[in-house]
Order: C-alpha cells, then structure tokens, then sequence
C-alpha cells in the first residue's frame, strides 16, 4: 500500500471518529435541552398547584443539574462552524497530497 494511501486511510479514519463524536454530542445536547423545558414547564405546573417545597426543590435541584451539564457540553464541544472549518482544511489537505501523487 502506498504511503499517500495510508495518509487518505488516517485521514479518513480520523474525520469519521471526528463526525461520530460531534454526531453523539449534538444529540446529548438536544436530548439535555428538551429535559431543561419539560423540567421548567413541570416547574409552572407544579408551583400553579400548589407544590410542595420538597418538590419545588428537587425540580429546582434538576434543573440546576441539567443546567450545569448543558454549559459542559457548548463549553466542552465543537460548535457546527469550528468543525466545518476543520473539515474544510482536512479535504484541501488531501487534494493537495492526491495532486502530488
């Protein structure tokens, strides 16, 4: 096998990890998103009937929680641009390394 056909399988190999990560991520965090709404809409359900301040506070509790892991995730992640960018790079890349084989 070539060495320039080593490079493309790396490359490959890489920006497949790289889309299934990003792929996983981005699902983690609509999922995490949709649970902060239900959680506040559940929040002004419980507080118009009258909650309890146990449950009050454990909503309260969760959505903090929910909160936290969601400023992880954008702090932690590569946002849509960031990641197109890298792609772009990468194929301009392997045209080159294509070009001079």
């Amino acid at each position: 096998m070539e060495t320039g056909n080593i490079i493309l399988l790396a490359i490959f190999v890489l920006i497949s990890i790289i889309g299934g990560l990003l792929g996983r991520t981005m699902k983690k965090t609509e999922r995490l998103e949709s649970e902060v709404r239900k959680n506040r809409e559940e929040q002004y359900m419980l507080t118009e009937k009258y909650a309890t301040k146990a449950e009050v506070s454990e909503i309260k509790e969760t959505m903090r929680k929910l909160e936290s892991s969601l400023d992880y995730i954008k702090e932690h992640t590569t946002k849509n641009e960031d990641f197109i960018r890298v792609m772009t790079r990468l194929e301009n890349k392997i045209d080159r390394l294509q070009r001079s084989d």
